[in-house]
Protein backbone atom coordinates (compact mmCIF):
# COMPACT_ATOMS: atom_id res chain seq x y z
CA UNK A 1 0.00 0.00 0.00
CA UNK A 2 1.61 3.56 -1.10
CA UNK A 3 0.17 6.13 1.44
CA UNK A 4 1.08 9.91 1.34
CA UNK A 5 0.82 11.47 4.26
CA UNK A 6 0.73 15.78 5.23
CA UNK A 7 -0.06 17.58 8.77
CA UNK A 8 0.33 20.86 8.35
CA UNK A 9 -1.00 21.62 11.68
CA UNK A 10 2.60 23.26 13.53
CA UNK A 11 4.62 25.48 11.86
CA UNK A 12 6.65 22.18 10.93
CA UNK A 13 5.37 20.33 7.39
CA UNK A 14 5.39 16.79 8.38
CA UNK A 15 5.58 15.18 5.07
CA UNK A 16 6.09 11.93 4.27
CA UNK A 17 5.42 8.31 2.21
CA UNK A 18 4.44 4.88 2.97
CA UNK A 19 5.91 2.23 0.72
CA UNK A 20 4.75 -1.02 1.72
CA UNK A 21 6.60 -1.10 4.40
CA UNK A 22 9.03 1.68 4.07
CA UNK A 23 8.55 5.14 5.33
CA UNK A 24 10.30 8.17 3.58
CA UNK A 25 10.52 11.20 6.01
CA UNK A 26 10.46 14.34 3.94
CA UNK A 27 9.77 16.54 7.67
CA UNK A 28 10.45 20.36 7.58
CA UNK A 29 10.73 21.98 10.72
CA UNK A 30 9.70 25.94 11.27
CA UNK A 31 8.35 25.92 8.04
CA UNK A 32 6.82 29.43 7.53
CA UNK A 33 5.40 29.33 4.27
CA UNK A 34 3.34 25.95 4.15
CA UNK A 35 1.24 27.31 0.99
CA UNK A 36 4.57 27.98 -1.35
CA UNK A 37 6.76 24.48 0.02
CA UNK A 38 4.14 22.00 0.42
CA UNK A 39 3.34 20.82 -3.36
CA UNK A 40 7.08 21.08 -4.77
CA UNK A 41 7.56 19.10 -1.46
CA UNK A 42 5.17 16.87 -2.29
CA UNK A 43 6.42 16.56 -6.39
CA UNK A 44 10.06 15.88 -5.02
CA UNK A 45 8.75 12.97 -2.38
CA UNK A 46 7.48 11.11 -5.31
CA UNK A 47 10.40 11.68 -7.63
CA UNK A 48 12.46 10.66 -4.98
CA UNK A 49 10.66 7.45 -4.06
CA UNK A 50 10.95 6.67 -7.96
CA UNK A 51 7.04 6.23 -8.31
CA UNK A 52 4.35 8.82 -9.86
CA UNK A 53 1.39 10.30 -7.85
CA UNK A 54 -0.81 8.03 -9.96
CA UNK A 55 0.90 4.72 -7.93
CA UNK A 56 -1.13 6.51 -4.31
CA UNK A 57 -3.61 4.27 -3.18
CA UNK A 58 -4.29 7.33 -0.43
CA UNK A 59 -3.44 10.41 1.52
CA UNK A 60 -2.93 10.66 4.95
CA UNK A 61 -3.62 14.02 6.43
CA UNK A 62 -3.53 15.07 10.25
CA UNK A 63 -6.87 16.98 10.89
CA UNK A 64 -5.55 19.01 13.77
CA UNK A 65 -6.44 20.71 16.34
CA UNK A 66 -3.69 23.33 14.94
CA UNK A 67 -2.86 26.27 13.12
CA UNK A 68 -6.07 27.72 11.51
CA UNK A 69 -4.11 28.43 8.59
CA UNK A 70 -1.71 25.35 8.10
CA UNK A 71 -4.53 23.16 8.72
CA UNK A 72 -6.51 24.56 5.48
CA UNK A 73 -3.49 24.36 3.48
CA UNK A 74 -3.33 20.97 4.36
CA UNK A 75 -7.23 20.37 3.71
CA UNK A 76 -7.21 22.29 0.24
CA UNK A 77 -4.02 20.11 -0.93
CA UNK A 78 -5.52 17.25 0.73
CA UNK A 79 -9.21 17.81 -1.53
CA UNK A 80 -7.24 18.76 -4.92
CA UNK A 81 -4.83 16.06 -4.82
CA UNK A 82 -7.41 13.29 -3.73
CA UNK A 83 -9.72 14.56 -5.89
CA UNK A 84 -7.63 14.80 -9.18
CA UNK A 85 -6.33 11.23 -8.46
CA UNK A 86 -9.72 9.30 -7.81
CA UNK A 87 -8.43 7.89 -4.28
CA UNK A 88 -9.66 8.54 -0.92
CA UNK A 89 -8.44 10.07 2.31
CA UNK A 90 -8.01 9.69 6.13
CA UNK A 91 -8.10 11.86 8.38
CA UNK A 92 -6.24 11.77 11.89
CA UNK A 93 -6.07 13.19 15.05
CA UNK A 94 -2.47 15.27 15.23
CA UNK A 95 -3.20 14.17 18.77
CA UNK A 96 -3.32 11.05 18.24
CA UNK A 97 -0.22 11.24 16.51
CA UNK A 98 1.97 12.50 19.37
CA UNK A 99 0.44 10.44 22.10
CA UNK A 100 0.98 7.15 19.37
CA UNK A 101 4.56 8.13 20.29
CA UNK A 102 4.45 5.83 23.66
CA UNK A 103 3.48 2.94 21.99
CA UNK A 104 7.08 1.66 21.88
CA UNK A 105 7.26 2.27 25.55
CA UNK A 106 7.05 -1.23 27.40
CA UNK A 107 3.56 -1.39 28.86
CA UNK A 108 2.83 1.48 27.18
CA UNK A 109 0.89 3.94 29.46
CA UNK A 110 -2.38 6.14 29.21
CA UNK A 111 -1.26 9.14 27.57
CA UNK A 112 -2.68 12.96 27.90
CA UNK A 113 -2.28 15.75 25.49
CA UNK A 114 -1.93 19.18 26.10
CA UNK A 115 -1.42 21.72 23.63
CA UNK A 116 -1.67 25.44 24.02
CA UNK A 117 -3.98 27.37 22.60
CA UNK A 118 -4.32 31.32 24.01
CA UNK A 119 -4.33 32.06 27.67
CA UNK A 120 -4.79 29.32 29.92
CA UNK A 121 -6.84 27.42 27.37
CA UNK A 122 -5.50 24.05 25.95
CA UNK A 123 -6.32 21.80 23.34
CA UNK A 124 -6.69 18.17 25.24
CA UNK A 125 -7.10 14.42 24.35
CA UNK A 126 -6.41 11.26 25.86
CA UNK A 127 -5.54 8.07 25.19
CA UNK A 128 -5.18 4.29 26.14
CA UNK A 129 -3.10 1.87 23.50
CA UNK A 130 -5.36 -1.50 21.79
CA UNK A 131 -3.38 -3.90 19.65
CA UNK A 132 -0.70 -0.99 19.70
CA UNK A 133 -2.88 1.82 18.87
CA UNK A 134 -3.83 5.23 20.72
CA UNK A 135 -7.38 5.34 20.71
CA UNK A 136 -9.40 8.26 22.88
CA UNK A 137 -10.38 7.68 26.19
CA UNK A 138 -12.61 11.05 26.06
CA UNK A 139 -13.55 13.07 23.22
CA UNK A 140 -10.87 15.30 22.27
CA UNK A 141 -11.51 19.37 23.21
CA UNK A 142 -10.67 22.71 23.68
CA UNK A 143 -11.13 24.60 26.93
CA UNK A 144 -9.89 26.77 30.06
CA UNK A 145 -7.39 24.21 32.04
CA UNK A 146 -9.50 24.70 35.25
CA UNK A 147 -12.36 23.37 33.05
CA UNK A 148 -10.63 20.21 32.24
CA UNK A 149 -12.46 16.76 32.68
CA UNK A 150 -11.31 13.92 35.51
CA UNK A 151 -9.36 11.13 34.07
CA UNK A 152 -9.50 7.64 35.19
CA UNK A 153 -6.91 6.20 37.43
CA UNK A 154 -3.73 4.51 35.89
CA UNK A 155 -0.27 5.30 34.52
CA UNK A 156 -0.58 8.27 33.22
CA UNK A 157 1.78 10.26 31.00
CA UNK A 158 1.45 13.49 30.08
CA UNK A 159 3.06 15.29 27.15
CA UNK A 160 2.35 18.56 24.50
CA UNK A 161 3.47 22.14 25.11
CA UNK A 162 1.10 23.30 27.75
CA UNK A 163 2.71 20.54 30.68
CA UNK A 164 5.49 22.55 30.76
CA UNK A 165 3.57 25.53 32.27
CA UNK A 166 0.10 24.26 33.06
CA UNK A 167 1.08 20.44 34.11
CA UNK A 168 0.48 21.00 37.76
CA UNK A 169 -2.41 22.59 37.30
CA UNK A 170 -3.44 19.98 34.94
CA UNK A 171 -2.84 17.14 37.28
CA UNK A 172 -5.10 19.15 40.23
CA UNK A 173 -8.07 19.49 37.35
CA UNK A 174 -7.75 16.18 36.16
CA UNK A 175 -7.14 14.21 39.30
CA UNK A 176 -4.21 12.36 38.10
CA UNK A 177 -0.61 12.39 38.72
CA UNK A 178 1.73 12.35 35.53
CA UNK A 179 4.39 9.51 36.11
CA UNK A 180 6.53 11.23 33.34
CA UNK A 181 6.21 14.51 30.92
CA UNK A 182 7.13 15.24 28.00
CA UNK A 183 7.13 18.42 25.60
CA UNK A 184 6.93 16.68 22.58
CA UNK A 185 4.03 18.76 20.45
CA UNK A 186 4.92 18.20 16.46
CA UNK A 187 3.03 14.62 14.66
CA UNK A 188 5.44 12.57 13.19
CA UNK A 189 5.47 11.29 9.59
CA UNK A 190 5.69 7.76 10.74
CA UNK A 191 2.77 7.74 13.85
CA UNK A 192 0.69 9.29 11.01
CA UNK A 193 0.97 7.10 8.51
CA UNK A 194 0.78 4.31 11.45
CA UNK A 195 -2.85 5.61 12.05
CA UNK A 196 -3.79 6.09 8.95
CA UNK A 197 -2.72 2.41 7.40
CA UNK A 198 -4.73 1.41 10.24
CA UNK A 199 -7.72 3.52 9.70
CA UNK A 200 -7.52 2.82 6.08
CA UNK A 201 -7.55 -1.11 6.69
CA UNK A 202 -10.98 -0.66 8.88
CA UNK A 203 -12.45 1.53 5.61
CA UNK A 204 -12.59 4.65 7.55
CA UNK A 205 -11.28 6.71 4.90
CA UNK A 206 -13.63 9.44 2.76
CA UNK A 207 -13.77 10.66 -0.04
CA UNK A 208 -11.46 13.43 -1.05
CA UNK A 209 -13.88 16.40 -1.12
CA UNK A 210 -15.36 15.47 2.13
CA UNK A 211 -11.59 16.33 4.04
CA UNK A 212 -12.27 18.52 6.74
CA UNK A 213 -10.26 19.66 9.37
CA UNK A 214 -10.87 19.79 13.45
CA UNK A 215 -10.34 23.26 15.01
CA UNK A 216 -12.42 22.66 17.95
CA UNK A 217 -12.34 26.53 19.10
CA UNK A 218 -16.20 26.26 17.62
CA UNK A 219 -17.05 24.44 20.45
CA UNK A 220 -15.94 27.34 22.86
CA UNK A 221 -17.23 29.41 21.35
CA UNK A 222 -20.83 27.63 21.17
CA UNK A 223 -20.74 27.16 24.84
CA UNK A 224 -23.25 29.44 26.67
CA UNK A 225 -21.56 32.48 28.86
CA UNK A 226 -17.96 32.03 26.69
CA UNK A 227 -16.76 35.20 24.90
Amino acid sequence: MNLLGIDTSTRSTVLGLQLGSEVLDRTSPEVETHSREILPSIDLLVKEAGISLGDLDGIVFGQGPGSFTGLRIAIGVVQGLGYGLGIPVVPVSSMACIAHSFESVINPPLVFVGLTARLEEIYYGAYRFENGIAVPVIPEGVVDVSELPQLPAGDWVGCGNAMAELGTKIEAITGVSFNRLSSEAIPTIQNLLVLGSWKFSRGESVNAMAATPVYLREQVASRPGKR
